[in-house]
């Protein structure tokens, strides 16, 4: 799908003191509990994910033809369905960290399990490495192993789930930063999937706390701990690069989304994920 440069010896990314500067400072000492901006974020997450389940795969063209106005209802139906996995893969995140266990063998653990008992809407990048997980092949290795064996993949399957981590680190940067690339490499190895859930859960932080992002200081401090040209990776890898661009360039990003309304074959890239992420923190 993605393919992005990264060495055995990268490994798990576990620090970026920059941008962990930057969202203590910009959180401040704010100690309030925002439980409804906490069930907001959960709650969006699944009804996004509900709402997509119809056209999930689809090109924008068959989309626009079928549901011209968007789709604006979700299915009776999904009220009696296992959750599917986005949704289903962020509990089993926001479960392990409630757990005293180590994260990276707890939620592998988890997922394996998920897997076997619902495993509804799991990729194929996930299904491959939670089945090595099943067969003994420890975590990280088994998500490095298809990593590499694949070219370099970087599918959206870990920034899908990333949300719980921005929760409960909100108030702790560097646990936020080191607990989004372990949530990542559980399943997914590649740099940029990792960066992908740090820079989403960084927003889901500071909103937790009502700090609108300002996504371009955001961007910029993440590149400076090591954070790759995301800007350029989208281009290589042929997906739009519009939002990541104008945070680059620090122009405004408007509430209009033409540059998503593209047919390609890359729409479970992580970086086109990411950047709807990004998007939306910025627009009504």
């Amino acid at each position: 799908m993605a393919t992005y440069d990264q060495t055995r010896d990268e490994g798990i990314v576990s620090q970026a003191p920059e941008l962990e500067q930057l969202i203590s400072d910009a959180i401040g000492r704010d100690n309030a509990k925002n439980e409804d901006r906490v069930r907001g974020t959960i709650l969006g997450l699944a009804v996004g994910n509900l709402l997509g389940l119809p056209v999930e795969g689809w090109w924008y063209s068959d989309i626009a033809a079928r549901f011209p106005g968007g789709i604006k209802e979700i299915r009776r139906e999904e009220r009696y369905r296992p959750m599917d996995d986005d949704l289903a893969q962020a509990i089993e995140l926001g479960e392990a960290l409630l757990d005293d266990d180590d994260l990276l063998p707890n939620l592998a653990k988890r997922m394996v399990h998920w897997m076997k008992s619902n495993g509804r809407g799991c990729g194929f990048t996930t299904r491959t490495v939670l089945t090595l997980l099943d067969d003994g092949v420890s975590a990280p290795d088994a998500a490095r192993s298809v990593y590499e064996d694949s070219g370099g993949i970087a599918p959206n399957g870990a920034v899908m789930r990333c949300a719980p981590v921005g929760i409960a680190h909100s108030r702790v940067p560097s646990s936020l930063t080191r607990d989004s690339a372990i949530s990542s490499v559980v399943t997914h190895y590649a740099i940029t999937c990792q960066w992908s859930c740090i820079l989403i859960n960084s927003v889901v932080a500071l909103s937790i706390h009502g700090v609108s992002p300002d996504l371009s200081a955001l961007y910029h401090t993440a590149r400076s701990d090591g954070c790759p040209d995301l800007t350029r990776q989208s281009q290589m890898d042929g997906i739009p690069s519009d939002i990541f661009e104008a945070i680059e360039n620090g122009t405004a990003i408007t509430g209009l989304c033409h540059w998503l309304h593209r047919n390609h074959n890359l729409i479970g890239h992580t970086l086109l994920a990411t950047q709807v992420g990004l998007w939306a923190a910025a627009t009504p």
